[in-house]
């Protein structure tokens, strides 16, 4: 399959790249202008913003479907408090973008990466994690991966958004649950959430019925 690959230098898209490629799956990444990180290797490489059409329209030429991790980065990933990198709308207006030029290029299917606890799964999360989301930008890009389903949902797209409970370094285990609430302990690696997207590509009718919607919420082995 051609796939259109965005965020690939990031933690799961990092995987995602090299799986794909020995899936035998092939297409392009489309990068920033700016990105110092190797390229990966197997790709067809569009270097572009993401906000302009014709950048989006190369790089979604002959593209099968799209996988996207694009996400919020802070200046210090480890502190919740640390100062966000981007802008507060960066995953919905993101998602504007790619559904006109996949409407224009007459890709069909896009798996975009959410989270735990993200629009009406946020009733499964506990009173500490409400207070991080209430006190600090992760609440910011929640509420922005919200409006991001919500154009995928409006796009009339086949569409997918998993919503992995927390993401840590690890191998792909093959052992991942669609689970209904999640505490502090659930976690996810990230191998494993591309190795799901990968796997979804593969499911011939969207969404099955075991993910329990187009957001099924994502974890590891208990």
């Amino acid at each position: 399959m051609r796939l259109l690959l965005l965020g690939a230098t990031g933690g799961v898209g990092r995987h995602l790249a090299s799986q794909a490629v020995a899936r035998g799956h092939s297409g392009t990444v489309l990068l920033r202008p700016t990105s110092s990180t190797p390229e990966p290797e197997g790709w067809r490489i569009v270097r572009g913003p993401l906000d302009d059409p014709e950048v989006l329209d190369a790089a979604m030429q002959g593209a099968d479907a799209v996988l996207s991790c694009i996400g919020m980065q802070r200046r210090n990933p480890a502190n919740p408090w640390s100062r966000s990198l981007s802008p507060a709308d960066l995953t919905s207006s993101t998602a504007s973008h790619i559904v006109s030029a996949m409407q224009r290029r007459g890709a069909r299917r896009i798996i975009a990466v959410s989270a735990a606890g993200v629009g009406d799964s946020q009733g499964g999360l506990n009173a500490l994690v409400r207070f991080f989301l209430a006190a600090t930008m992760i609440g910011a890009a929640y509420r922005d991966l919200a409006r991001m389903e919500e154009v995928y949902a409006a796009s009339g797209l086949d569409w997918l958004a998993p919503r992995p409970t927390r993401l840590r370094e690890g191998p792909a285990s093959a052992m991942v649950r669609v689970v209904e609430a999640f505490g502090m302990g659930d976690a996810i690696s990230r191998a494993d959430v591309a190795r799901w997207m990968l796997d979804a590509l593969e499911v011939p009718k969207w969404p099955s019925s075991a993910w329990q919607g187009r957001t099924p919420q994502i974890s590891g082995a208990s």
